[in-house]
């Protein structure tokens, strides 16, 4: 092979080289470009009023049922939560832990719990277990 051929060969490969590392750095580009626009529609979605709203709505919501488990358990009770939904029953378990211990089984329990929806506070009841739209039910088994 000639010089002249050799020297082709490999200014080819260099361009070759370079026309790829250009490729793989406007991908790049492309790809992070898309990113960031993706986070500011995110961030911009969560901050919108009626986001917010349902954030501190749900919010509220969990810290009265909290509040309401405290009120009406005493201090390191064997609960069960009964729940057919799971979210539901996640929710109140988790909320229930650091006052009250969750069982597995309604039988190895003292107490029962659950949340069920209601549109308006319980008549006579002395502690606030209406929580926008939910009630704390509390059974002693």
């Amino acid at each position: 092979m000639s010089h002249s051929t050799a020297s082709s060969t490999a200014g080819r490969r260099r361009a070759g080289k370079r026309i790829g590392c250009v490729g793989i750095v406007c991908a790049a580009a492309v790809t992070l470009g898309l990113s960031v626009d993706h986070g500011l529609q995110a961030t911009a979605a969560f901050l919108r009023p009626a986001s917010v709203r349902q954030a501190t709505a749900a919010y509220r919501q969990e810290e009265c049922i909290y509040h309401a488990i405290r009120s009406e358990l005493p201090e390191g009770a064997a609960v069960y939560v009964d729940s057919p939904d799971w979210p539901v029953q996640q929710r109140l378990a988790e909320l229930s832990t650091l006052w009250a211990v969750p069982q597995a089984s309604p039988t190895t329990a003292r107490w029962t719990i659950s949340l069920v929806p209601r549109s308006s506070p319980v008549p006579g009841s002395t502690v606030p277990r209406h929580c926008y739209g939910l009630v704390l039910e509390v059974r002693r088994r």
